[in-house]
């Protein structure tokens, strides 16, 4: 019985891990393939300067990897892989999901801008648009409140999982009362639940990394990326969305990669129950304490941007600058995955009794 329920799971793990892969393949062949072979020559066929376009090319791709490195990003893939395993689903593309929707607001305001969209081009150039400030405005709650409910969602677990630890203190740790912990959910999911209930599968955070992404910030990079890149002018309008592709193409390479180390981590650590009752409330901790960070600190941002504070603790907050602790998160789930595959090679696997 337990056989066909892994085999079925293994499967679809399998193409689900294929489609993606294929995908961000695709990604890369279309964008540098396109650059190489079409755009390229055609802008110095032209008389243009090719190496101006080459180098915005290279930028727009390092500035997809860089933002999938953003706090935000890997707490919101993260805690989303989390509930995603309590509820039985494959979370392999948890990430890639989340970049295309993202990479998507991108490819659409490159796009205007390219057709020529006068209003809107000119709305996302200027830092201090209605646009901008709105977007900026919008972004900051969305991501916000998405990661302190996927931080409030993961709480209970994290309290049952101590308990559970203080309970047996150094005795064998029965697999199954892991498992029954692991997935408490408690009161607050109750209450959360109608707000979260739509995101229930990787597949829909497509929609949840689409809102992230109107906070326009990334988008206005890439426009004007665009705007400076002095494209010939025989060729056609759609020869500028190279560069949102490239941008995507990296974006979903990282942000897939971080979101199947995390199904990895989430899915059972290693072969022996304690170890990985330690090691689930350890990362789950972590995830938790990101996702409250991050998001506390983007509300509280928005209103320091509402407010326009001249001093203070708002003030200080509006400067923080949080992309750093996407670097740190990363190395430290990089660590305990190649911590936990050392062990699990070095020591045999054992659980505690079963009921």
């Amino acid at each position: 019985m337990e056989t066909r329920t892994v085999e079925p799971r293994a499967r679809e793990q399998v193409r689900s891990l294929t489609g993606m892969g294929a995908t961000v393949v695709g990604l890369h062949v279309a964008g540098w393939g396109a650059l190489f072979a079409w755009l390229l020559p055609a802008q110095a066929a032209a008389g243009a300067n090719s190496g101006v376009l080459l180098g915005l090319a290279v930028g727009a791709y390092a500035l997809g990897v860089r933002h999938a490195f953003d706090a935000d990003h890997i707490a919101a893939i993260d805690n989303a892989t989390r509930q995603f395993l309590t509820r039985g689903r494959t979370t392999v593309t948890t990430g890639f999901w989340f970049a295309l929707g993202h990479s998507s607001v991108v490819v659409a305001s490159v796009a205007l801008l390219a057709l020529g969209v006068d209003s809107f081009t000119a709305g996302l150039a200027d830092e201090d648009s209605t646009l901008r400030q709105a977007a900026g405005i919008w972004g900051g709650t969305v991501s916000g409140l998405f990661l302190l409910t996927a931080g409030a969602l993961n709480l209970p677990a994290l309290r049952s999982l101590h308990r559970l630890r203080r309970t047996i203190g150094e005795g064998p740790v029965d697999e199954h009362a892991f498992h029954t912990h692991l997935n408490r959910r408690g009161v607050l999911h109750r209450v959360l639940h109608p707000l979260t209930r739509t995101v229930d599968r990787p597949v829909k955070m497509y929609p949840v990394g689409f809102l992230f992404g109107l906070g326009l910030d990334t988008a206005a990079s890439i426009s004007l990326f665009v705007l400076a890149g002095t494209l010939a002018p025989s060729l056609p309008w759609y020869a500028a969305m190279v560069l949102p592709v490239l941008f995507t193409a990296g974006m979903t390479a990282f942000d897939s990669a971080d979101g199947v180390m995390m199904a990895r981590i989430y899915s059972r650590a290693t072969g022996n129950a304690r170890r990985s009752l330690d090691y689930n409330i350890v990362v789950t901790g972590v995830s938790v304490f990101i996702a409250f960070l991050i998001g506390g600190t983007g509300l509280l941002s928005v209103v320091a941007e509402l407010t326009q504070p001249t001093g203070g603790v708002l003030a200080g907050i509006g400067a923080v600058d949080l992309n750093f602790l996407g670097l740190a998160l990363i190395a430290f789930f990089a660590l305990a995955w190649a911590a936990t595959a050392a062990t699990r090679r070095a020591a045999p696997a054992t659980t505690g009794p079963r009921p």
